[in-house]
């Protein structure tokens, strides 16, 4: 192929999820021209998951979102955590009002097969062109080494760009091909999340979990049994007409202890607190997905010469929050801005894209990775704080509350006794030390 007949983009997305078709609805409204490649079918095709989408991200994309009608499933206006024990379980939530059909609210339950799909169309109404079922197998680059396009999976494949953004996910294969991770996928630093997908109808999940109606959902991260007291949570999500259920464990736990996730699923769903809430469900759908949860420790360098990497395939997973989905969307929003800045100057070089960084640095997202740096490490480390304590503060509880014609010292007296019965005091306290460590960042 000559010189003139080579495919020339502005800029070049790798992966049409979160990150992507952010970075993509930047630059194109900024009038670049943007090839947005994705290797499933479609966007969305190949991404599994059930959880909540952040508004506030995707306002600072489309400020408009609500107007273009995003595909989600039930407004988030009851979050917070379950601690169950083996036969019973403690629910800690906070609630809000629900929201009008044309008030957004902080947070929505989304299928990602369904969003993903809106949200690469937005991209492309601001004048991207996406190209499914394509394959990035390597870059293209200059005699000083910097990017300047992508080989895909096609014939004649090739396509230039000053600028390729990666947001392939969690296999980050062409992050380490551009040298910015020397390593593949740790099992220690990876979880793996498994659920299944119920239908039941909008009435009974209503009824199930005190809701009013469709526009009140309920967002829970599940510690305790659930995860036989190894490192791992659970959730449970209401959608319309469906819900969304099933456990995180690191992938290291499920392997050293030879665990099949479909067996952890079951035990977990057959749960006294659970069974009552999923009884009579459809199976729609059963399937895992790899999250990386290394945090700060396994954080790439996120930029080199023409190129810049963003969500899961930077690692950039809140483990403590469960957040992920609003992280990729700034950062992709961020990698775009600094495209176009790139343009403006044209100038590509990695002290330009180091723009990048600089603002994630100013934002939530740096800040956040590297307060939690230490957070995984505690997990593994404390595993009592998976099993010991949710039981605990079911017994401490149901104590507190059925103590009538008891005396009261007594009653805490049982407490306490609830408590260093399973954990001696001074354990305890050093639990409670070393959270704060892992929590505050000290």
């Amino acid at each position: 192929m000559s010189t003139n007949e080579k495919i020339r983009f502005d800029a070049i997305v790798v992966g049409a999820g979160l990150a992507g078709s952010a970075a993509a609805m930047v630059m194109a409204r900024a009038g670049l021209n943007v090839a947005l490649i994705e290797r499933g079918r479609k966007p969305g095709g190949k991404n599994y998951f059930g959880g909540a989408i952040y508004t506030h991200a995707i306002q600072e994309v489309l400020p408009d979102f609500m107007e273009r009608r995003p595909p989600f499933e039930r407004p988030v206006t009851e979050a917070g955590f379950w601690f169950l024990s083996s036969d019973g379980g403690l629910t800690k939530m906070m609630t809000s009002g629900g929201k009008l059909a044309n008030e957004p609210a902080d947070a929505y339950m989304a299928l990602r097969a369904t969003f993903d799909l809106w949200w690469a169309e937005q991209a492309q109404k601001e004048g991207a062109f996406l190209i499914p079922k394509t394959t990035v197998t390597d870059f293209i680059r200059a005699e000083d080494g910097r990017v300047i396009g992508v080989i895909t999976d096609r014939p004649d494949g090739e396509l230039y760009a000053p600028v390729v953004i990666i947001c392939e996910g969690v296999n980050n294969l062409l992050t380490q091909k551009l040298g910015l991770i020397s390593h593949d996928l740790v099992p220690a630093h990876q979880a793996l999340a498994f659920k299944q997908v119920l239908s039941l109808p909008m009435e009974t999940i209503n009824a199930r979990f005190g809701l009013p109606d469709a526009q009140h959902g309920v967002a829970a991260s599940v510690l305790g049994d659930i995860s036989l007291g190894l490192p791992g949570m659970g959730f449970i999500y209401t959608n319309k007409t469906t819900i969304s259920v099933g456990l995180g464990v690191m992938l290291e736990t499920l392997i050293e202890y030879r665990l099949k996730p479909y067996e952890v699923l079951q035990r977990y769903l057959q749960h006294p607190a659970i069974a009552p809430l999923v009884e009579g469900g459809q199976l729609l759908e059963y399937g895992g997905h790899l999250i990386p949860e290394g945090g700060w420790r396994e954080m790439p360098k996120l930029y080199t010469g023409g190129a810049m990497v963003a969500g899961d395939a930077a690692s950039m997973v809140n483990a403590l929050h469960w957040e992920g989905t609003n992280m990729a969307i700034i950062a992709g929003k961020v990698a775009g801005e600094t495209a176009v800045v790139a343009h403006q100057r044209g100038d590509f070089s990695e002290q330009t894209l180091a723009r990048y960084e600089e603002q994630l640095r100013e934002g939530f997202i740096l800040r956040d990775m590297k307060q939690y740096r230490n957070f995984s490490k505690f997990l593994d480390t404390h595993p009592q704080f998976m099993d010991v304590y949710p039981s605990f503060l079911n017994d401490a509880l149901g104590n507190f509350f059925s103590a009538y014609g008891k005396p009261k010292r007594q009653l805490f007296k049982e407490i306490y006794g609830s408590l260093t019965g399973r954990r001696p005091l001074f354990k305890a306290v050093g639990d409670i030390i070393s959270m704060g460590r892992a929590v505050l960042g000290w």
